[in-house]
């Protein structure tokens, strides 16, 4: 934890900066901040405003640690109860199983591309060539008789429901803004299928290996007074913040004035396919839209948690 206070007072003592160079640098101001924060709570209501959560219920001053640079109802923005389903090590594992379509041929595909494999039932879910999902019928019934047979000579027997259940996680994730850095910061608070606090090590274990080492801290989450709530949380570390989204500006406003621009150096690859990354307006990426691509860059340190990013906010 000692970390953890350096950085509060790094975060303490470092001046505030008002000054808007987000497309230079990558890096925003408290004010644009705000205005990111705003428009994220806009396109996607399940990320609040501490005003507008459950903190506002009580007296911010007597529970929060109040930013006298931030409006008093928006030091940071919260999302609660985000369902996170696999660890990191079984999604490996599963890449390597032999899942890909690219073991089948193309008459063993007939026109289907192997996509997934249904969790509960264990039979593959099939997407056409158009996109369009559709389900191996016939391995949906085997699977469901299979099922009922073992319910009806066992009823203390777990079900796939109660498997799926007990692998269940949930994360509330905080986004705060970091003097030090001037980017945003996120923090991760991790709970199991029963509502118990999970270990840091847990946590851990939902951060991509890529990052683990690097840039996930085990820190006291700092928005709440110490007197009143002590949460430990993983921090992913702002220190390279600015570079990856003053990279991520620059990509999006190269593929702006060029659509057909073939993908570049392939340093982007772990931030999703390119599709993802939709044609902005002439003028560019829009500092209120900041928060949105900030998020995309972190889905990739943390795969498993499913939060709110999708690129139609853009």
């Amino acid at each position: 934890m000692i970390r953890s206070t350096l950085s509060s007072w790094r975060e303490y003592l470092t001046p505030i900066s008002h000054k808007s160079t987000f497309r230079e640098t990558g890096m925003i101001t408290p004010e644009e901040f705000v205005a990111s924060g705003d428009y994220l709570q806009h396109m996607f209501p399940t990320w609040k405003w501490n005003g507008t959560g459950i903190e506002s219920s009580e007296n911010p001053k007597s529970v929060l640690e109040i930013r006298d640079f931030l409006p008093l109802e928006k030091q940071f923005l919260v999302t609660r109860k985000v369902v996170c389903d696999k660890r990191i090590s079984e999604e490996n594992m599963a890449s390597n199983a032999g899942c890909s379509s690219d073991n089948f041929t193309e008459e063993e595909k007939d026109g289907w591309v192997l996509e997934t494999v249904d969790e509960r039932y264990n039979y593959n879910t099939l997407t056409s060539k158009t996109g369009e999902p559709q389900q191996n019928s016939n391995a949906k019934t085997v699977a469901e008789n299979e099922i009922q047979e073992i319910l009806d000579d066992d009823d203390d027997i777990v079900t796939p429901y109660e498997l799926v259940n007990e692998n269940r996680r949930y994360y509330d994730l905080y986004i705060t803004y970091s003097t030090s850095y001037r980017v945003p910061k996120m923090y991760l608070v991790g709970f199991d299928s029963n509502g118990l606090p999970l270990t840091p090590d847990q946590m851990l274990q939902d951060i991509s290996p890529d990052y683990r080492a690097k840039t996930a801290t085990i820190e006291t989450l700092p928005v709440f007074k110490k007197s009143k709530k002590n949460i430990i949380s993983i921090s992913i570390h702002p220190c390279k913040h600015a570079n990856v989204m003053k990279m991520l500006i620059n990509r999006l406003l190269l593929k702006n004035n060029d659509p057909d621009r073939t993908k570049d150096d392939g340093s982007m690859d772990d931030l999703g396919n390119e599709d993802d990354w939709e044609v902005l307006q002439d003028s560019g990426l829009r500092v209120d839209q900041y928060l949105i691509v900030f998020l995309k860059f972190i889905s990739s340190v943390t795969p498993g948690i499913q939060y709110d990013y999708t690129m139609e906010g853009l």
